[in-house]
């Protein structure tokens, strides 16, 4: 049995019914004409064939008795792949749209008594009122829980049904599962009162809110230590940094790569994640704007990056890092406010290098929006009494060639991100074969919307594609030198060193 670390136990202690800690995405294939696969029967037999490729398919938690220790994984002697795989019909069901089901889905906690995993299959995509998919599509609905994920490699379902090439391969031969009985608690109960005292104090804090302003305070002085700019370790609070409810909306929106390469020619030295950031900005601004909020201190976004680069050194061996950087949300020109990010973005020293690592893209993007997911998660532990920033933007560069399940190829990749109270907008943007899809998963219950923020996001594009490129020649950067991007290098070392203390 594998015992849980502290950093994987406290996303448990830190999870409610309003805050599920899992990650996933909604992927959208579409059949081959000339075939009739794969449907749900097919899809279920070939995910049964791999249940022995991944030890999180059929492990559950075992707590201890009064939470005395951390939770072990175990085999589930009563898994059934029935109780983790489902089926919609879109044309036999009540007229709904995919990314409302998707929504109710993705706000739901995972069962802790069964593995921390579920798929849904929805048939007959071209019955999405929406009118958006026609025949022969279908979507599969996949979320795993951030303690099930690995962090380092981000592994997750998909990335065991995906290939480079449509190809029919016969299924693998299932051998029979002899799963090992769950361990006795009782008799756990002697060696965990032993052991109480060396539960490090920090993490059992962190499941009392009276006590985690400690945690923080640790937290806050070591990142201090990083020489951070000082605007970058407080922030304004917004209509979209404050407790949420257990409601979810994820809207999508899609951006062709012909008209980011339109603002990159006209902005010349950004770079695509500051044109990506930049569109996120404006949208961010108008929807602020028309909620009435106005303020003279900039937005801080969260950023996980890619860091598989010699010249960044991880001593945790996480491929991911973080960096906090400023929107520039109170420059009023979007044009100028995309080179200020670019400014603010290269003034951070290994940004450079870590941002152009091109071996991210030889991941399944799922993969790495787990990753992302989970070290955005990681450093949101702390972000209990005073957050560092108001929400995580997450620019995930995938392949630029379509992947396939069977002979379906992937279509449509939506990554959803988890929210915690105080960060009730997150956006994921993933860049697949040619085009780029941008998430926003939110709680209705604190976005008062006037209209989808998928529509703030369309307008963004199009008032940035239509400006006036020469007043870009009139930005003094001198005047905008406090908003410098600080690049956290290892925040997966950095929380769990936090968990050592006392040690």
């Amino acid at each position: 049995m594998l015992q849980l670390s502290e950093l994987d136990s406290s996303f448990l202690y830190l999870e409610t019914e309003q805050t599920p800690l899992h990650v996933g995405g909604i992927y959208v294939f579409k059949k081959s004409r000339n075939s009739s696969m794969p449907d749900f029967k097919r899809f279920k037999h070939i995910l049964e064939s791999k249940l022995d490729n991944e030890p999180f398919f059929r492990e559950r938690l075992v707590e201890y008795p009064l939470n005395l220790d951390l939770p072990v994984w175990a085999d589930d002697p009563s898994f059934k792949l029935d109780n983790h795989v489902s089926y919609v019909n879109l044309k036999e069901s009540t007229p709904a749209q995919l990314l409302p089901l998707a929504s109710d889905f993705f706000s739901k906690k995972l069962d802790r008594t069964k593995p921390l995993w579920q798929a849904c299959y929805i048939d007959n995509l071209e019955s999405d009122p929406n009118g958006k998919y026609k025949q022969h599509h279908f979507a599969l609905f996949l979320k795993v829980h951030i303690t099930a994920i690995d962090s380092l490699s981000g592994e997750d379902i998909l990335s065991q049904l995906l290939h480079v090439s449509p190809e029919i391969t016969p299924l693998e031969e299932s051998y029979p599962w002899s799963p090992k009985p769950l361990p006795n608690t009782d008799s756990w109960l002697g060696t965990a009162y032993n052991n109480v005292f060396n539960i490090p104090g920090k993490l059992t804090h962190l499941v009392k809110d009276t006590a985690s302003s400690a945690f923080y305070s640790v937290f806050y002085e070591r990142l201090q230590k990083l020489n951070l700019p000082a605007s970058l370790m407080s922030v304004i609070s917004t209509p979209i940094n404050q407790k949420i409810s257990d409601k979810r909306v994820i809207e999508n929106f899609e951006i062709s790569l012909s008209d980011i390469r339109t603002i990159r020619r006209n902005l010349k030295n950004v770079t695509t994640n500051d044109v990506m950031m930049g569109i996120c900005a404006e949208a961010i601004s108008n929807y602020l704007a028309d909620m009435g909020e106005q303020s003279n201190e900039d937005l801080i976004a969260l950023a996980p990056i890619s860091v598989r680069s010699t010249q960044i050194d991880l001593k945790s061996g996480n491929q991911l890092a973080a960096t906090l950087f400023s929107l520039a949300s109170t420059e009023e020109s979007p044009v100028k406010r995309i080179q200020l990010i670019n400014e603010a973005a290269t003034s951070a020293n290994s940004y450079d290098s870590a941002i152009s690592a091109n071996r991210l893209t030889e991941l399944i993007p799922s993969c790495t929006a787990g990753l992302s997911a989970r070290v955005y998660s990681e450093f949101l532990l702390p972000q209990k009494h005073k957050p560092m920033f108001n929400l995580p933007i997450i620019n995930i560069p995938g392949p630029q060639f379509p992947l396939y399940f069977e002979d379906t190829e992937l279509t449509q990749f939506i990554a959803t991100a988890p929210l915690f109270d105080g960060i009730g907008l997150a956006l994921m943007i993933v860049s697949y074969n040619g085009k780029y899809s941008l998430t926003c998963t939110y709680c209705p219950d604190i976005l008062n919307l006037k209209k989808p923020f998928s529509n703030y996001l369309g307008e963004a594009l199009d008032t940035i594609l239509s400006a006036n490129y020469s007043e870009i020649d009139d930005i003094n950067t001198e005047e905008h030198l406090p908003r410098k991007t600080g690049l956290i290098k290892d925040v997966v070392g950095l929380v769990n060193n936090l968990f050592s203390l006392g040690k």
